[in-house]
C-alpha cells in the first residue's frame, strides 16, 4: 500500500498521464456562470468557459467546494492510505486553503499540518513556514506525528506552477518517503518554482488597471507579462506585441535560473499551436529536462482570456 495519497483540485494543472498513472485524486472546483454551477474538467470545457467569459454580462467565477465534500475526499482516501498531502492554490487567489483545513478538522483523529498559511493564522494546528529559521524543527515535529496526517500546503501559485510542486510530491510518495520528507520536498520545490504569463487582452483585469489604461493598452498592442509573487498576481514587464512578450518571458526565466536545468510547463488558453511553437523556442534557449503543454485552467484563464500563454518552471537541484 502507498502510505501517502496526493490530493489536488482543478485549479492545479498536472500532466494527465501522471494523474492517471500515479493515482492522483483531483477535486473538481465549482464554476458559477449564467446562474448555473459547473464542475471544472467535468461538465464544462475550456471552450465553453471562454465563450461564457466573452459573452455573459456577469463573468464566470470559480468557487470553493463545500466542507462536507472536502471531508468525504479525505475520509475516502484515508481508507486506503495513512496520510494525505494536498498542495493547493495561493490563499490570496482562492478560499481553498481555509476550506481544506476546516474540512480536515471534521476527520476523526486527523493531525492537520498547514504549510505556509497567512502569518496571522490563529489555528492551533501544526504549522510549517518555509521561510522560517525553524523550518527544520517544524518538520521534525511533523515526522513525530502519528497517522492519520492531512498536510495542506499553500503553494502561493496556481495552475501549472502548483502542478510542478505536486509532481515533486508524487515523486516523493512513490519513492516511499515519509510524510515529513514529502513536505520537505514540496517546500524545496516551491523555492525553485516560478511562473510568467502573457495577457492576450486587458479586458479581464480592468479592475486592476482601470478602463482607460486597458483601452490604451489594447490599442497600442501592449502585452503585460505577469507573475505570481508571494501569491499575488503582479506585472513584471510591458512589451508591444506577442513575439516580444514571449521572448521577454524566456529572458525572465533565464534571469532566475541562468544555465541551470529546469522542468518547464507551457500553459495556454485555447492556443495549442502557439504553445507548441513557444515550447520549441523554449527548448532552444533554456536547459530543459522535462517539458509539458497544457490548458492553463479557469483560475488563470479568467485573467488572460482566450489566447493567453505562460510558462511555469522548476529549477532542477544540483545532484
Amino acid at each position: 500500500m502507498v502510505e501517502t495519497a496526493l490530493l489536488t483540485d482543478s485549479t492545479t494543472v498536472m500532466p494527465k498521464d501522471l494523474i492517471e498513472g500515479r493515482d492522483v485524486t483531483v477535486i473538481p472546483v465549482p464554476i458559477y456562470a449564467g446562474g448555473k454551477e459547473y464542475r471544472e474538467g467535468v461538465d464544462i470545457t475550456p471552450e465553453e468557459f471562454h465563450f461564457m467569459l466573452e459573452t455573459l454580462k456577469e463573468r464566470p467565477s470559480t468557487a470553493v467546494p463545500g466542507l462536507g465534500e472536502f471531508a468525504s475526499y479525505y475520509e475516502r482516501l484515508l481508507q486506503t492510505h495513512r496520510n494525505i498531502v494536498y498542495p493547493l492554490a495561493s490563499y490570496r487567489l482562492s478560499g481553498l486553503l481555509n476550506a481544506a483545513v476546516q474540512a480536515a478538522k471534521q476527520v476523526r483523529d486527523a493531525k492537520i499540518v498547514v504549510i505556509d498559511p497567512p502569518q496571522d493564522w490563529e489555528e492551533e494546528l501544526y504549522i510549517v513556514h518555509s521561510g522560517d529559521p525553524r523550518t527544520e524543527e517544524q518538520l521534525v515535529e511533523v515526522g513525530r506525528l502519528t497517522d492519520p496526517i492531512i498536510a495542506v500546503m499553500n503553494t502561493d501559485y496556481a495552475s501549472g506552477a502548483a502542478g510542478l510542486i505536486a509532481i515533486e510530491a508524487i515523486n516523493a510518495i512513490h519513492e516511499g518517503r515519509h510524510i515529513d520528507e514529502i513536505v520537505r520536498r514540496m517546500i524545496d520545490a516551491k523555492r525553485r518554482t516560478g511562473i510568467y504569463l502573457i495577457l492576450n487582452t486587458l479586458e479581464y483585469v480592468v479592475d486592476r488597471v482601470g478602463e482607460l489604461r486597458a483601452l490604451l493598452g489594447t490599442l497600442l498592442r501592449i502585452k503585460p507579462v505577469l507573475t505570481l509573487r508571494h501569491g499575488y498576481l503582479e506585472d513584471v514587464a510591458k512589451v508591444r506585441g506577442e513575439r516580444k512578450a514571449e521572448t521577454k518571458m524566456i529572458e525572465l526565466v533565464k534571469q532566475k535560473v541562468g544555465d541551470g536545468r529546469i522542468d518547464a510547463y507551457v500553459l495556454h488558453t485555447l492556443a495549442p499551436d502557439r504553445a507548441e511553437a513557444f515550447l520549441e523556442q523554449v527548448k532552444t534557449e533554456l536547459n530543459i529536462r522535462n517539458s509539458w503543454i497544457d490548458d492553463a485552467g479557469a483560475s488563470i484563464a479568467r485573467y488572460t482570456g482566450r489566447g493567453g500563454l505562460g510558462i511555469a518552471f522548476t529549477q532542477v537541484p544540483n545532484q
